[in-house]
């Protein structure tokens, strides 16, 4: 971000927007990337969705300038929001319900294992190729990914390609799904916390080296702390909401305690700053496999899992694209610390949110 905004002369507020652009595409296509899936099926859907990433890389790859960017960003924003819905959906045709949310609990570690390696890999690729290598990275790995998905990826016997079957292949069931309350209050809940997810992975290695005088490298590496307790909390999770048979009070456990934590890696002192990190991702980390586990339970036929999940990509899509916009503006008005501050009750709304979805 640092590079970037220096090389495409961007503010703060100006890089948080080029941040948020990724997402609006995914709010454009959220909720009809749940009959984009329902009509081409996972495995075509899927290749479109690697496809798009591929191409929206090599763009980025490419550019020279913010508005070559921000059209890469865009593109790269249809292929996630396509993978956000097909992976969890394809988890959801593969396992039964009381089998869901360990292995919904090892997907939500996706956003987390690959920021992780940017995180730590991405400095370095900076300061030997500049920081475009980045996408150019991005593309030659999701090509070697588009081949991998179609060589291994298969549907379970027991369902056709289109994952149609009793109670999901008419028309009027097409639409049934999106009348479920329940789906649209988890939705919002993923709204606000991928707006404080977004903002500590997009402004935390700024503020580390504006305010606290990190070199790039540690800055980086740093804020990788607070994704690295995913790869080890979010898979927990999912094994504690399947011992419980709760997914509403591992939710609620991650959100309220997650809203206590927010603003302390803004104000602790610098030696403190990756504990209170690998503890706000832990928390952090409880959210997404209880929501994505919810979500398939809260649509009940196998046939609905792909409008579920577009319905909380939806909610996702929305928070990427107004965390990093929202918290940079805070930013410049209000300051570092009062911006950290004000997530705490936007988090404390979701908390309250959760009481409302009929989900056990």
């Amino acid at each position: 971000m640092f590079f970037m905004m220096s090389s495409l002369n961007l503010s703060i507020a100006s890089a948080g927007f080029m941040m948020s652009v990724f997402a609006i595409m995914g709010i454009a296509l959220a909720l009809p990337s749940g009959f984009i899936v329902h009509g081409l099926g996972l495995k075509r859907s899927g290749i479109v969705a690697l496809g798009a990433l591929m191409i929206g890389s090599f763009i980025g790859w490419a550019s020279d300038n913010s508005a070559q960017m921000i059209i890469s960003r865009i593109i790269e924003g249809v292929g996630m929001c396509l993978i956000s819905v097909i992976a969890p959906a394809a988890i959801a045709v593969w396992f039964p319900p009381e089998k869901r949310s360990i292995p919904m609990g090892i997907w939500a570690t996706w956003v987390s294992a690959g920021s992780i390696l940017m995180f730590l890999i991405a400095p370095a690729m900076n300061s030997f190729w500049g920081w475009k290598s980045v996408w150019g990275f991005s593309s030659l790995y999701t090509l070697v990914m588009l081949f991998v998905f179609i060589l291994f990826f298969r549907m379970p016997d027991t369902l056709n390609e289109s994952i149609n079957e009793e109670h999901g292949g008419d028309d009027e069931s097409s639409f049934r799904p999106y009348s479920n309350t329940s789906i649209w209050v988890l939705a919002a809940v993923f709204v606000i916390f991928n707006i404080m997810v977004m903002a500590i992975c997009t402004f935390m290695p700024s503020f580390l080296e504006i305010q606290r005088d990190f070199t790039p490298e540690k800055a980086s590496a740093v804020t990788s702390l607070f994704l690295v307790a995913s790869l080890i909390i979010s898979p927990v999770a999912g094994y504690i909401a399947y011992r419980i048979k709760s997914y509403k009070k591992v939710i609620l456990c991650g959100i309220f305690f997650a809203s206590m934590g927010v603003a302390l890696p803004f104000v602790v002192s610098d030696k403190m700053i990756p504990f209170t990190l690998i503890l706000l991702g832990s928390f952090a980390a409880m959210i997404a496999p209880a929501a994505f586990s919810a979500a398939a339970e809260i649509m009940k036929y196998p046939s609905h899992a792909g409008a579920g999940m577009s319905i909380l990509a939806f909610g996702q899509y929305i928070g990427m694209c107004v965390g990093p916009a929202l918290f940079g503006e805070l930013i410049e008005h209000a300051g570092w610390v009062t911006a950290a501050l004000m997530l705490i009750p936007i988090m404390l709304t979701g908390f309250v949110l959760v009481f409302f979805i009929k989900v056990k």
